[in-house]
Formats: structure tokens, sequence, C-alpha cells
């Protein structure tokens, strides 16, 4: 096979991995769903007060919210080395780590998300899955990373 296949194919595999990891946002919003449909209704889509968007238990929301604030920023660093070195080191397999990586540690936010409201009923849970999915869009597979990573060392495009 020609390497510009080998290159398509592979690039094919991230996007795939990203899309499947990309619609586990929408399943855990599907499943809140149907375990705790009281939550998701319109009335929570407009928040009256921060002592409503809180919750009943704000000390505990507000550590979930650092702690996937501080996983997003994480997810974004990492999936950047990543490909940085990927480049660097001329390595295609460092950029299926750095995707896979930054992705699951966006997804940390989802589920972050998920834990308040099956647990502590938070009706503003979304907000999680939002942040979740958006790194996770982030995180697309670029074929131009991939390209940069096949090229030998005095190579041109």
């Amino acid at each position: 096979m020609s390497e510009n296949k080998l290159i398509k194919i592979e690039y094919q595999t991230l996007v795939a991995i990203w899309f499947a990891l990309l619609m586990s946002q929408v399943l855990f919003f599907v499943l809140i769903w149907f375990v705790k449909p009281e939550l998701v209704s319109m009335r929570y889509f407009s928040a009256a007060s921060l002592r409503e968007v809180l919750g009943a238990q704000p000390l505990i929301t507000l550590v979930f919210a650092g702690s996937a604030l501080i996983f997003f920023v994480l997810s974004q660093a990492i999936a950047r080395q990543h490909m940085r070195r990927a480049i660097r080191d001329h390595d295609a397999g460092c950029i299926q780590t750095g995707l896979v990586i930054g992705c699951a540690l966006s997804e940390i936010s989802s589920i972050l998300g998920v834990i308040l409201a099956l647990l502590f009923n938070y009706p503003y849970f979304y907000l999680w899955i939002a942040l979740g999915a958006l790194g996770i869009l982030m995180n697309f597979p670029r074929r131009s990373n991939l390209d940069a990573a096949t090229l030998e060392p005095g190579d041109f495009v």
C-alpha cells in the first residue's frame, strides 16, 4: 500500500475514535433523561440566581466545577504536548495516544456532571456535559498533524 493510503486509513481511524468519544457525551445526557427525567426540564435552562445554580450543596458543586475545569485544561495541554512530540519524533502513534488521553480527560468533566445529577439531583448537570463535549470537539484530529508526524526529516510537502 502507498504511504498516502496508510495515512488516510490512520486518519479515518482517528476520526472514528473521536466520533465515538463524542457520542458518549450524548449517551450521558440520554442516560440522565431516562433515569432522572425530572432533571431534564426546560425550567432549568435559565437560572434565576447564583444560589439556584449552585444547588442544594454548593460546596460539592464548586469542588466538582473546579475539578471539571482542571481536567478540561489538562486535556488540552496533554493532547497538544503529544501532538508536538509526535511531530518532533516522527511518531504517528503518539497522535492517537494524545487524542485518546485528551478526550478521556475531557470526558471526566461529563462524568462529574452525571455524578452530580444522579447522586445530588443537580439540575444543571448539562453544563458539565457541555464542557466535556467542548473538550472533545477541541481535540478533533487534524490531518496536518498526522502528515507532519509521518514525514521524514528533509521531506517537503
